[in-house]
């Protein structure tokens, strides 16, 4: 049944840009490196938290969806538990286009509704009053998108495994869960938990996040039900078919055993057992610099999968190949044969993005820029060097282009997925311990605020409101800089036989960052301005921008041009 609310929509969309609405296509909403995305009309539904979606919280996701692989489609039912923050009559959820709704329900009558792009806008029969507790229900049924480029341009991955059997995957971060499942789908709309249950033909296994429940097989088909206790990202929901083994294995933490039961295809169980071992000291590592692991009561699994990997919370998906030094990622990524850089990188994300969330998808450098930085930490640590450290940042900071910010505009669904928030995102963490000049307190920074905003949600500023409390002085111009500009920072120079002579270029008028030089072999810390400043140096003294600790672009000034 539909309500004829369009001019409720029109409302909505009529504050949005006319051009757009004529001219964006509906891509994936994070461009790339070298543009930021149009906001289109969906990323305006989607990504403001309008009235018709900030005016209830979700609490709990009952997922039951029935797999039809033959068919590459999907039938079931989303019940959705949630609490009314103000007196509520109409309520907005979101599902991709391409699903078609077949009804939606509350205390057994049919609901009307209406849609625009992915939005649905849900008719209540009656005021549910503020602070109230209700759930209502979405049946819908269709084919989800298909994965183009998993993970980067995400859906689902239909493939075959090695003996030609089928093997399934969703991926779906920026894309959104709702390309498969209905949900309040913005970055901030956690569920306090979830469960999941997968019905799949008897030949297949069907795994989730969390910790497995229950096994029923009915008929040719078996149901396999999972469930989240904590708090989730909607787009770490995630369900993985296919011939699947277990690999148990052991965490122990203090006094307690953990067990962490892995997912492989059958026929790489004994290489599984051996290689996912070393998931074990990056939790150790991780929770050590950043805090405590938060998902003990949901498990830890690593699941093989036909893609690359993802960092879905207690159920990592992993498709590197096995190997340290020939995996898909590997070859492209320095680990110095010690870790595999999958394992790692998606493994921290149990800290970066699942624990501390953006609250708002242009923030996502905390996801990926911090992780690609913990990375270089974890060099550090292990080899007990920080050049080791230096030498991995200095490998991927040729990936840099500096043609767009960091971060970007809020409320637009802009997931900010370009390469510089990964790597340019890890230098200019460097650049700021650098800058801070003091390790025991950069550190306590990172665990502070990752502790601090466990299970929480976080931006730029919170992260800088930290280094400022945290060091006495105020770092926004540095954020300014760094994040919320595309500019790499310039150092002009040259040099007499008496003086050297410096100053800041391609920097916003407030940048006041000190930079070190190292003169002769000593090291001289000075604060550059946007004017020449210079000191005396002896004849023929060799002076060299200390650009491994700082993310800045040395220029020799040629004074004859």
């Amino acid at each position: 049944m539909y309500l004829k609310q369009e001019h409720i929509m029109k409302k909505i969309i009529f504050s949005f840009l006319l051009c757009t609405l004529i001219s964006c296509q509906e891509n994936r909403p994070n461009g790339n490196q070298y543009n930021l995305p149009k906001l289109t009309p969906n990323n305006y539904l989607i990504g403001n938290l309008n009235e018709n979606r900030s005016s209830y919280r979700v609490s709990f996701y009952d997922i039951n969806i029935d797999f039809n692989i033959d068919e590459k489609s999907l039938s079931g039912f989303v019940s959705i538990k949630a609490e009314s923050i103000r007196d509520l009559n109409i309520l907005q959820i979101d599902l991709a286009e391409n699903l078609n709704i077949e009804k939606i329900t509350h205390k057994n009558e049919e609901l009307l509704f209406s849609r625009e792009f992915d939005a649905v806008l849900v008719n209540l029969p009656t005021t549910i009053e503020k602070d109230s507790i209700f759930e209502f229900t979405v049946f819908y049924e269709g084919i989800p998108q298909n994965a183009d480029n998993p993970p980067w341009a995400g859906g689902f991955t239909w493939s075959k495994d090695k003996d030609g059997r089928d093997w399934i995957a969703v991926s779906c971060e920026g894309e959104g869960a709702r390309i498969w499942w209905p949900n309040k789908d913005h970055i901030t709309a956690e569920g306090d938990s979830v469960r999941m249950v997968y019905t799949v033909p008897s030949n297949l296994v069907a795994v989730g996040n969390g910790k497995l429940r229950s096994v029923n097989k009915s008929g040719d088909k078996t149901t396999y039900e999972w469930f989240v206790q904590n708090p989730i990202n909607n787009y770490n929901i995630s369900v993985q078919i296919g011939n699947y083994v277990t690999v148990q294995d052991t965490f122990k933490k203090d006094d307690t055993i953990h067990f962490m039961n892995h997912y492989v295809l059958d026929y790489n169980k004994q290489l599984a057992s051996n290689y996912f071992i070393q998931s074990k000291e990056i939790i150790r590592f991780y929770e050590k610099y950043f805090g405590d692991y938060q998902w003990y009561e949901d498990g830890y699994k690593l699941v093989e999968v036909p893609y690359l990997g993802m960092e879905h919370q207690s159920a990592v998906t992993y498709g590197n190949g096995f190997s340290i030094y020939n995996g898909v990622r590997s070859k492209s990524w320095p680990m110095y044969g010690v870790i595999d850089p999958l394992i790692i990188h998606e493994t921290g994300h149990e800290w970066f993005g699942n624990s501390v969330t953006a609250s708002d998808p242009t923030h996502i450098w905390i996801h990926e820029g911090l992780q690609v930085y913990s990375e270089a930490i974890y060099f550090e640590d292990r080899f007990d060097s920080y050049e080791v450290g230096v030498d991995y940042l200095n490998s991927i900071k040729n990936r840099i282009v500096n043609e767009i910010p960091i971060v970007g505009k809020e409320n637009e669904n802009h997931w900010a997925l370009h390469g510089d928030t990964y790597m340019k995102g890890a230098w200019v963490m460097h650049t700021l311990r650098s800058v801070i000049n003091n390790d025991k307190i950069w550190f306590e920074i990172l665990k502070e605020f990752m502790v601090e905003n466990a299970k929480g949600f976080a931006n730029t500023r919170d992260f800088f409101n930290k280094v400022n409390e945290k060091t006495g002085q105020d770092y926004w111009y540095f954020a300014e800089q760094y994040f919320y500009s595309p500019h790499q920072p310039k150092l002009d120079y040259y040099q007499t036989d008496q003086t050297f002579h410096f100053r800041w270029s391609n920097v916003n008028d407030n940048f006041i960052m000190p930079i070190e030089l190292l003169i002769n072999g000593s090291i001289k810390r000075v604060l550059p301005s946007k004017e020449f400043q210079s000191f005396d140096i002896s004849k023929h003294s060799q002076i060299e921008v200390i650009d491994w600790k700082f993310y800045v672009l040395p220029n020799e000034v040629n004074l004859n041009e």
